[in-house]
């Protein structure tokens, strides 16, 4: 529900035409809701707003046609044809297809993450579908607030309040962008899209191994044990992160196994691997804005991050785990050095190095260096298998980190003095500022017996309860 209604005089506005011929097939239209540049001689570069025709399609591909016309409309007439993501193209009159539409948005917070991004004003706007009750939303920037007013809908109109009714969502905006008729401020422009969707694969090819002379290292990012991290580009055109190791070694290949497995919101994506000749190397997306730590840390002195986002980075965290646990994969390293960020400081799960299958008979419990001992829940010390309430554990201690803005954990402790003081019961004591409710769910993270530890989507309801905003903000007048 909600589509906008595609009626003809809409479509002959889209559409090209050549004397009779409709140069589309309005069932196969498509329009572009982002730029991309193309990867391989076979894409094709898109603007945002481009009218396409799929011709064929892939699961996450399509091939398409696009017309351009000259500036008298009646000749100079060009076509172009190549593949496009799927994800970057939606049915051209589809609500999805609206430049205000968020599908990827579910839930108030992450509308208001958006809005409040520095690149927005006031009166900047989306719509949004909510998980929980399936109702559409119109959340608006106000100063340095967010409102939101849930858009109910009977007898298959849409309205905000009854004496103001319309046929389509697109209606209610335009509406509401020419007077704000009681809303908190008029709606002005669109909220910015700055992130584009993860790609599934580097090219509609699915190239999983890809030649190394096709990768080029540009910028270092960092380095470890394994290797080093590097800012690059495949094929001369995609901005990539290359992991690349000193040696291939088993562990090595269970993480390129067990990424390749996974697709979600939350974790870094796997696009690419490169093991047949050396160095030997991962290909992930890069993620420009780094580490969730080092976004803490620049922010310790101020203390300027809103508790709600705060909380809205570990509310994202165990949705990935959440997934994590559904697939039987323990990370063994979750910290919040190990959390990446978007452009639109959307968290991001990474470094599978340590990770494990659950489901899998051979499991390691090894204490080797690699291992972050401070994260790690006290049965390890015991040397008793890995499971997800170890985890549970890594995520009490990476809320403490979330809430000191990345103080490393037993401030002053050395790692041996950390094991011993754990198997004897100590708990870190409640950081400054830090609120006894958000204390107390770090308490059940670190339960001695971890079958009294609760599960991550059990954590992601008790932190959504504390940065509950409520449901409409000053609704506007009846």
């Amino acid at each position: 529900m909600g589509n906008t209604v595609c009626c003809e005089k809409t479509l002959n506005a889209l559409w090209l035409r050549k004397g009779k011929e409709e140069l589309y097939d309005p069932k196969k239209a498509f329009t572009s809701l982002y730029e991309y540049m193309p990867r391989t001689v076979k894409d094709l570069k898109l603007q945002r707003g481009d009218l396409l025709e799929v011709l064929e399609e892939t699961e996450h591909w399509l091939y398409v046609r696009k017309q351009t016309v000259g500036r008298d409309r009646t000749k100079g007439i060009t076509e172009e044809r190549g593949y496009v993501p799927r994800q970057f193209v939606k049915p051209a009159c589809s609500l999805e297809a609206q430049p205000w539409y968020f599908d990827s948005i579910s839930k108030r917070m992450e509308a208001k993450r958006c809005l409040l991004r520095s690149e927005n004003g006031d009166g900047a706007f989306l719509v949004w579908k909510s998980e929980v009750n399936q109702h559409h939303y119109l959340s608006i920037r106000h100063g340095e607030f967010a409102r939101h007013y849930k858009i109910l809908e009977a007898d298959g109109l849409f309205y905000l309040v009854l004496r103001k009714k319309f046929q389509t969502l697109t209606e209610l905006v335009e509406s509401y962008a020419k007077d704000a008729d009681g809303l908190c401020v008029k709606l002005e422009k669109p909220c910015v899209k700055l992130e584009q969707p993860s790609l599934p694969t580097l090219s509609y090819e699915d190239p999983w191994e890809v030649e190394r002379s096709s990768l080029q290292k540009v910028e270092k990012l960092g380095s470890g044990e394994f290797g080093e991290v590097w800012r690059g580009l495949w094929n001369g055109t995609t901005e990539v992160a290359i992991k690349e190791f000193k040696v291939m070694n088993s562990d090595i290949l269970n993480e390129i196994e067990i990424m390749k497995k996974l697709n979600h919101k939350r974790l870094l994506k796997l696009c690419a691997v490169c093991t047949n000749n050396e160095p030997f190397c991962i290909v992930t997306e890069l993620m420009k804005n780094g580490s969730l730590k080092r976004f803490l840390r620049n922010h310790k002195q101020a203390k300027d991050i809103e508790f709600s986002l705060l909380m809205d980075f570990a509310i994202q965290i165990t949705e990935g785990m959440a997934y994590l646990e559904t697939k039987g994969i323990v990370h063994r390293d979750l910290r919040a050095d190990n959390i990446l960020l978007t452009d639109m400081q959307s968290c991001k799960i990474a470094d599978f190095g340590l990770a494990q299958n659950t489901f899998s008979e051979e499991q390691k419990s090894d204490m080797g260096e690699k291992i972050p001992v401070k994260w790690m829940a006290p049965e390890i010390f015991k040397g008793e298998k890995y499971t997800t309430k170890c985890d549970i554990w890594s995520f009490g201690i990476l809320l403490g980190e979330i809430m000191t803005y990345g103080e490393e954990p037993y401030s002053g402790k050395e790692k041996a003095s950390c094991i011993n003081a754990v198997l004897r019961g100590y708990r870190m004591p409640k950081p400054a500022d830090c609120p006894q409710s958000v204390y107390d769910i770090m308490l059940l993270c670190w339960k001695s017996d971890p079958l009294e530890r609760p599960a991550f989507l059990n954590l992601q309801e008790r932190l959504l309860t504390l940065v509950q905003e409520p449901e409409v903000d000053g609704a506007p007048a009846t």
